[in-house]
């Protein structure tokens, strides 16, 4: 169990399916096969998981992402992130515990689901429950009361299986003094890197040489399937031109779009304060911030009081007394850095704001006064024309698709004022000059033999409409061709090797007592320092080098060096033990309470993975296309 903690103590975890139930994603195939009538995604104990329940928790995990890749969340990067397989994955899972409640005989009451949702401050007013606001809330997000209260049944049957499964957990002092001090415990190394570029001017491969290695590492040449296509591109830009738009339009728009064209300007806010001393060291910093990283994940449980984690924990002694709470703030009421978080959330939402005097978590329990955000009317008009635009631009692209068979590419291009243009060999990962990275584009031209016409394929710039061809099948190009290529591969392989011999030269003569200035003079490198850093923290300079940071801990007075250079990111690591710091013992006392209950929840979260996936291995799962 404390080595299952010790391995995800700095992870990200198990990711939450909803509220406090924590679940494991486990990224299996999706059959190729169509399910019954295409209604169905997958089959669970013979229970159906629909395509709308699909698409709708594929577009929940999309707008997830959007915060955390803006401008960034291409079709390339949801494929990357297995977004389909995620959603499915989720759903399923949720299938699997809410059968299982039923063995258990767990059920939601209407006085439970009553309590629960009167409970939340977004649906309060003057800190009771408003019916109107209620409904209105619900009907801004395109949501019905039954709906929404079926969800929040859902949610709470699956809360009570968590706590049904991990009702026994628990955690015993010594478990918690063990992972105290492995996570708290810091070693400070020297250290020298030894790259492989020094190293490439002393090689010169001669054919032979290249001729071998080209034999015996072929697939590293091989070169993919690239196809060369013709297209119309219909930009959706070009169609914006054409969009007339009335104040009519333009009002309504901002009325279906209240939540990003309307901005709070007075809300009801709680607040908890860390302070930053000014001349703070970074170590000191980290504290912080690892602090009010606690204290977020403490105000994002299910059932978490705000007001009790400020009275116990907030340094702001105006608020802490009475639980963080502000009253109403007003805009140019608190610094630039705190406005900016707390302006942007919605109530219920807690957020995290660092400004000059240290750290703020804040929590909106309400707007009390909204107003039309600066430059919404100019901003409207531009997205309304942008979407009517795209629409206008896809309705001609889907016209000109129907007139190609009998008409030819040009043809057709000539009657809607384009020309058509043609792309050099590409495969599924080159960009297409003039359009960028458009995966789609790829993959419709890969798909098409050469004369054959694609669908309309939908791309950042607009709409485009393939003709193939060139296909090129995928091959190794012959020696000739790519010579100077291998040759450079030779040079990198052999120069990687001396920068291995090299280093494990040094390290040698340093377990032989040389002293490391000494080595590092005579190798030509020069000495770092890392200054104590923690297991959580990770390698200085290399925040992900887990092989680094393993090994740096491994070492000791008694083994100073470890047992080979450690190879990372294309260099020779050469470490060398320092110091070492234990924590104190009055620190584990004085963050033991916390500390039981962040590693009750760990637990918790593991025995609940367990069993999920115990339930995955005894179901019957059947997986089908997905759309």
């Amino acid at each position: 169990m404390l080595k299952w903690l010790r391995k995800y103590s700095r992870s990200w975890f198990i990711a939450a399916i909803i509220g406090a139930i924590v679940l494991v994603f486990i990224l299996w195939g999706v059959g190729g096969f169509k399910s019954p009538g295409t209604q169905e995604v997958a089959q669970v104990n013979g229970t159906p998981i629909l395509v709308t329940a699909y698409l709708k928790q594929y577009q929940e995990l999309v707008k997830q992402l959007q915060g955390r890749y803006p401008g960034e969340l291409t079709e390339e990067l949801l494929k990357k992130l297995r977004l389909k397989e995620q959603a499915l994955n989720r759903l399923v899972d949720e299938t699997l515990i809410l059968q299982a409640a039923h063995r258990m005989g767990l059920q939601v009451s209407a006085a439970e689901l009553r309590e629960q949702i009167r409970s939340y401050p977004f649906f309060q007013e003057d800190g009771k429950f408003s019916d109107k606001r209620y409904q209105m809330l619900l009907a801004r997000n395109h949501l019905r009361p039954p709906e929404f209260e079926d969800q929040e049944r859902r949610r709470l049957l699956l809360k009570k299986v968590y706590e049904e499964v991990t009702g026994l957990a628990k955690v015993s002092d010594a478990e918690l003094q063990d992972f105290f001090n492995h996570s708290r415990e810091e070693v400070n190394v020297q250290y020298l890197a030894v790259a492989p570029e020094p190293f490439m001017a002393r090689h010169q491969p001669g054919e032979t040489e290249v001729e071998a290695y080209y034999k015996e590492h072929q697939a590293d040449f091989h070169r993919p399937t690239r196809v060369k296509a013709a297209y119309l591109l219909f930009k959706a830009l070009d169609f914006q031109e054409k969009v007339n738009l009335t104040p009519a339009d333009v009002d309504q728009y901002l009325n279906d779009h209240q939540e990003e064209f309307f901005q709070p300007r007075a809300i009801r806010a709680r607040q908890i304060f860390l302070a930053v001393p000014a001349k703070a060291k970074e170590e000191e910093r980290e504290r912080v911030e690892e602090q009010a990283q606690d204290l977020w994940d403490q105000a994002m449980a299910e059932g978490a009081d705000f007001s009790q984690l400020a009275r116990a924990h907030s340094q702001d002694a105006a608020t802490r007394d009475r639980g963080g709470d502000l009253g109403e703030v007003k805009r140019g009421q608190q610094p630039p850095e705190w406005e900016k978080t707390a302006f942007s959330l919605k109530p219920g939402e807690v957020g995290l704001a660092t400004t000059p005097k240290g750290l703020y978590l804040i929590k909106v329990e309400g707007v009390t006064e909204k107003e039309k955000a600066p430059g919404a009317e100019a901003q409207a008009i531009q997205r309304l024309k942008a979407e009517k635009g795209r629409r206008l631009a896809r309705e001609a692209a889907e016209r000109a698709r129907a007139e190609l068979g009998p008409a030819s590419l040009a043809e057709v291009g000539k009657k809607f004022g384009l020309s058509p243009q043609e792309t050099p060999l590409i495969s599924q990962k080159d960009a297409v000059p003039g359009l960028g990275l458009m995966p789609a584009f790829n993959q419709a031209a890969l798909a098409l033999k050469p004369g054959e016409f694609s669908k309309v394929v939908e791309g950042p710039a607009g709409f485009a409409i393939l003709q193939g061809v060139e296909q090129q099948p995928e091959h190794v190009p012959p020696l000739g061709e790519i010579k100077d290529e291998v040759r450079t591969a030779v040079q990198k392989e052999q120069a990687r090797a001396e920068a291995e011999k090299e280093a494990a030269r040094v390290l040698e003569s340093l377990r032989q007592g040389e002293p490391l200035a000494k080595a590092a003079a005579k190798a030509g490198l020069a000495v770092k320092e890392t200054d104590f850093f923690s297991r959580s923290r990770g390698f200085p300079g290399q925040r992900r080098a887990e092989p680094l940071v393993q090994a740096a801990f491994r070492l000791s007075p008694e083994q100073p060096y470890p047992d080979k250079p450690i190879l990372w990111e294309g260099q020779y690591y050469l470490l060398a033990f320092k110091a070492r710091k234990a924590p104190s013992p009055e620190e584990f006392q004085k963050e033991k309470d916390k500390l039981r209950t962040q590693t009750l929840e760990r637990k918790r979260q593991m025995l609940f993975a367990d069993w999920l996936s115990r339930e995955r291995q005894q179901a019957k799962i059947k997986l089908f296309e997905l759309p």
